[in-house]
């Protein structure tokens, strides 16, 4: 009956103080697309259906293997641990203990031990129980707290998944580099082989007089320049080779047997975005994380407010003690303690409430993030949008040219066979061919490039279990 009314308290546990969580609203979240957009469900993993087996390969092993995707998922364990251990620390906590010690009291000291016939100041004892404590949460407190670390490690999570993604963006962009180059290297060779032919022809021109020393010197010129094409190109294929090794964590050689074979650049799937752009924000992991770690500061200023608050503590205690290892396991050597207690911070010199602003100066900043990764969203999305139209508008018209290219070497190569145009004439085309249909090639890659940056800002990649 002593405990009964602090037993009266314990229907106030289920108050919380503190803010509750709201999404905060920002402007522009819930607009429509600025331009003309192709509607349709987004493809999380377009990748998966360009018909190319190493790209499906090298983003499924970077996926899994990547050294920052690993540690982002070492983090998140982190993250779920913490969780469960605020979540331990709310219950009752059981202690087992035990000790065995040799004591002496001083004969001069409050009690005179000296002077009490049969009390020797030196004795043994032996003690063995249990202590057990257990907080109440009256103000939920403890709660704040739970919710806190819970949301921490949904932002862990959030951001395993951003990391992920980033990764087979990366690995698909090298990728296209790396096949847009090795197209490269192949139109660069024949460009210098035709560049080689020409000067080789004007040189003979040169030399029986029929060509001037400075029609000889610009083919020279023009020859060595598609030359030096060769080995950027042959770097740039080394480079992107090693960095797939790296994005799959794996040595730098792991790749170049698979990689050396030319491949044709993978062709992108049709695209489709969510028909309101605001679809967007609840698929990108970097606003999901900034929401995350919001929530979770607005949990904290709950936290630090319940410290202004006094605290109940259930406490117990219970054992066996005796000066004599033999005596220790008799009735007569129990002891309990059982009881409330309270504790409450009355004068901190203003601790409790600095604690409590600087919480809601976090959460202020926690805010602010949040707000800068919604617009950043938005912006990226919008970007990455008009960049893929404008590539696509640019290949469209670097193809036409090809083709008009393409059409004036046949015809070249007609009018050599009929004997009407000479071969410096017909190697001409061949160069301003090549030139086009570097141009498309290097377009061609350029739309993959981008493609590759919109399904990442649309959120896609790697769709998450």
């Amino acid at each position: 009956m002593r405990t009964l009314p602090f037993l009266l308290l314990l229907p106030l546990a289920a108050c919380t103080v503190g803010p509750d969580y709201q999404r905060p609203v920002v402007s522009g979240d819930t607009g429509n697309w600025i331009g003309v957009v192709p509607v349709g469900p987004v493809d999380l993993e377009p990748w998966r259906r360009m018909n190319d087996s190493v790209l499906i390969e090298l983003i499924e092993t970077g996926a899994a293997a990547n050294l920052d995707v690993r540690q982002a998922e070492a983090r998140l364990r982190e993250a779920r641990a913490g969780r469960d251990a605020v979540r331990g620390g709310t219950g009752p906590q059981v202690n087992a203990t035990g000790s065995a010690t040799t004591n002496r009291l001083s004969e001069n000291g409050q009690l005179p031990v000296g002077q009490i016939p049969g009390l020797s100041p030196e004795f043994n004892l032996f003690d063995a129980g249990f202590d057990a404590s257990w907080e109440i949460d009256l103000w939920g407190g403890n709660r704040r707290a739970v919710e806190a670390a819970g949301r921490r490690a949904q932002a862990a999570e959030a951001q395993r998944n951003e990391v992920r993604l980033q990764v087979v963006a990366e690995i698909a962009r090298t990728y296209g580099e790396l096949r847009g180059a090795q197209a490269q290297l192949a139109i660069v060779r024949s460009d210098a082989e035709s560049q080689r032919a020409i000067a080789g022809l004007i040189r003979q021109r040169y030399q029986s007089g029929e060509a001037a020393r400075l029609d000889d010197a610009r083919a020279d010129a023009a020859a060595r320049t598609a030359e030096a094409a060769i080995p950027g190109f042959e770097a740039d294929i080394r480079a992107a080779t090693y960095r797939l090794a790296l994005l799959t964590g794996r040595p730098p050689e792991a790749w170049l047997d698979r990689l050396s074979a030319t491949a044709p650049l993978p062709i992108p799937p049709a695209l489709a975005v969510d028909s309101v752009r605001s679809d967007i924000l609840r698929r990108r992991p970097d606003v999901a994380a900034a929401e995350a770690k919001l929530a979770a500061a607005t949990s904290d200023v709950g936290t630090e407010t319940a410290n202004l608050f006094p605290r109940f503590s259930l406490l117990g205690s219970i054992g066996q003690q005796a000066r004599e290892p033999g005596d220790l396991f008799s009735t007569d050597s129990t002891r309990f303690q059982f009881g409330p207690s309270l504790r409450w911070p009355i004068f901190s010199m203003g601790r409790v409430r600095a604690q409590i602003r600087g919480a809601e100066a976090r959460a202020d900043s926690a805010a602010i993030d949040y707000e800068r990764a919604v617009l950043g969203a938005l912006s990226d999305s919008e970007t990455a949008l008009n960049r893929y139209a404008s590539a696509q508008l640019a290949v469209r018209e670097l193809e036409a040219a090809r083709a008009q290219a393409a059409t004036a070497l046949d015809l070249s190569r007609q009018r050599f066979r009929a004997g009407e145009d000479d071969r410096l004439t017909l190697l001409d085309a061949q160069t301003r061919f090549n030139a086009a249909d570097r141009a498309a090639s290097d377009a061609r890659t350029g739309v993959f490039l981008a493609y590759v940056a919109l399904t990442k800002a649309l959120g896609g990649g790697w769709a998450t279990a």
